[in-house]
């Protein structure tokens, strides 16, 4: 009789835990995107630029972005590097624009300032932004690239 009771709550037991189970929704993965880069005045030789990210979340929860590490060359010289936490969460099946603001810092700005007046004539200068963006523990960091070219008068992207 014992043996059937603890057959019966077993049984039980796995009826609850399979029944729950298919509750659960699965997750699928956000996608994201470099949407825009745009150079911003800097500080004397510091350039700063606005990382413009667009995130999709597919899931019926909440997606708290937990950060960004990011890197921007100019002329093949990287001129900023940093990692951002101040990010906002995307909401429930819906999709956000991201900012990050990064600036370069005193010696970077140098470098790519040397290797600008190596060819004082050049008007356009290659770019490029790598990211990885940290959705949680959940999914794998999304990893996002844009390339093309900055017009040195105008800051203008292509």
């Amino acid at each position: 009789m014992i043996k059937s009771f603890y057959k019966g709550a077993v049984v039980c037991a796995l009826m609850v835990l399979s029944g729950c189970a298919s509750l659960v929704e699965k997750m699928q993965p956000p996608t994201a995107t470099i949407k825009s880069v745009k150079v911003m005045p800097g500080q004397g030789l510091n350039p700063r630029f606005v990382i413009g990210l667009h995130v999709v979340n597919p899931n019926g929860v909440t997606l708290p972005l937990r950060g960004v590490d990011y890197d921007v060359m100019l002329a093949g010289q990287s001129v900023v590097t940093g990692h951002n936490e101040n990010l906002a969460s995307i909401p429930a099946n819906g999709e956000q624009d991201v900012e990050i603001e990064a600036v370069a810092n005193l010696m970077n700005g140098l470098s790519l300032a040397n290797a600008l007046l190596a060819n004082p004539l050049q008007q356009e200068v290659n770019y490029q932004v790598k990211a990885s963006l940290d959705v949680g523990r959940f999914f794998p960091n999304i990893p996002l690239s844009k390339a093309g070219t900055v017009n040195l008068t105008t800051g203008a992207l292509k």
